[in-house]
């Protein structure tokens, strides 16, 4: 069933590596959510960042939710950190 030879497993993820691979992740998801927020914010993307949501433009609700996620990601980093 199993292959008793261990040595061929990867090694489980240390503390380190693992707070590593948290860090860059939640790096990651800021700068995508950041990147699009620009992105649809260009000119060519005009019809997408005009599209009314909750009221106003999808555009100007993304450029305010930076920071509230912005908040978010360091809430989840402290959380981790422990």
């Amino acid at each position: 069933m199993s292959d008793p030879d261990i040595s061929s497993a990867p090694p489980p993820l240390t503390g380190m590596r693992r707070k590593v691979l948290v860090n860059f992740g939640l790096f990651a998801l800021f700068f995508f959510f950041y990147l699009g927020a620009a992105v649809v914010q260009t000119p060519s993307c005009k019809d997408i960042a005009a599209r009314q949501v909750f009221g106003m433009p999808f555009g100007l609700l993304l450029s305010l939710m930076i920071f509230p996620v912005s908040w978010l990601l360091i809430v989840i980093w402290f959380k981790k950190a422990r």
